[in-house]
C-alpha cells in the first residue's frame, strides 16, 4: 500500500529547552534512538517508506543524519503547520499521510489507511483518547466524523464526557484542501480542520494503543521511562 508521508520535523524544540538545547528536536534520543529515527523506523515496519521531510530549524544537522535517504524540503521561513505542508506538497496530486515530528505511536498505519479508503472521503485524523485532554483540545465526534474542536475545555465539558477524543497529530490530507488556501502562513489544526469539520468533510480514525505526544520535556521523560518496559514501541 503505497502513499507519500510528510513528516514535520521543522519545529524549533523551543517546550524542549534541555534536551534540544544544542541539537534540533528531531535528533533528540528517546532511548536509543532519536525521535526521527523512532518515527522512520515505525514506517518502515508498515512498508511506508516514501518519506519527505518538511525542514526548518537546524536543518544541517538533520540533513546529515538523513545522510541522503530521504527527501526533503527547506521552509523558506516559519510557514506554521498548514503552510508548511502546503508547501511540502506542492507537487503531489494524491492523497498524503501526515506525520507531526514529535509523535510516539504503536497505531497500524496499514488499517488507517484502510479505513480512510473506504470511507470515500479526502481527509481523515487519528484521534487518540485521553484521559487529561486540557493541554491537547478535545475532538467532538459523530458517526466517524469530526463535529467540531474545542481548544480549551470547559470544566462542564469535561465532567459531561467520560471518553476525550485529541487529535493525535497523524493525518490523511488531498492537497487540494492547501490549494484553495492563497496564504502562505497558517495552522493547519486553527485554519483548516474547523472548516472541513464545519463541512463535515473530516473523517476519524480512533486509536486505541500508544500514542504520546514528546514535544515537552515532561512527556519526553515519560517517553523514555515508557520504552523501557515497551520493547515493541515500533
Amino acid at each position: 500500500m503505497k502513499m507519500k508521508v510528510i513528516i514535520l520535523a521543522g519545529g524549533k524544540g523551543t517546550r524542549l529547552p534541555y534536551s534540544a538545547k544544542e541539537i534540533p528536536k528531531p535528533l533528540v534520543k528517546v532511548g536509543s534512538k532519536p525521535i526521527l529515527q523512532h518515527q522512520i523506523d515505525w514506517l518502515k515496519k508498515y512498508g511506508l517508506n516514501d518519506i519527505r521531510f518538511s525542514l526548518g530549524f537546524e536543518v544541517e544537522a538533520i540533513l546529515g543524519y538523513l545522510d541522503g535517504k530521504y527527501e526533503y524540503v527547506i521552509e523558506p521561513k516559519p510557514l506554521g503547520t498548514g503552510g508548511a505542508i502546503k508547501f511540502a506538497t506542492k507537487d503531489l496530486k494524491e492523497e498524503f499521510f501526515v506525520l507531526n515530528g514529535d509523535i510516539l505511536t504503536d497505531l497500524n498505519p496499514l488499517r488507517f489507511i484502510d479505513s480512510f479508503k473506504r470511507s470515500l472521503l479526502q481527509n481523515m485524523i487519528v484521534t487518540y483518547s485521553c484521559p487529561n485532554p486540557r493541554d491537547f483540545g478535545l475532538v467532538e465526534i459523530k458517526q466517524n466524523l469530526v463535529m467540531k474542536f474545542i481548544e480549551k475545555p470547559p470544566n462542564s465539558v469535561l465532567r459531561q464526557d467520560p471518553n476525550y477524543f485529541i487529535n493525535a497529530g497523524i493525518y490523511i490530507l488531498s492537497p487540494d484542501v492547501f490549494k484553495k488556501i492563497p496564504k502562505k502562513v497558517f495552522s493547519v489544526e486553527k485554519d483548516v480542520f474547523p472548516q472541513l469539520a464545519f463541512e463535515k468533510k473530516l473523517g476519524v480514525f480512533l486509536h486505541k494503543g500508544f500514542w504520546l505526544d514528546v514535544g515537552t520535556e515532561e512527556r519526553l521523560k515519560k517517553a523514555k521511562e515508557i520504552l523501557k518496559l515497551k520493547s515493541c514501541l515500533v
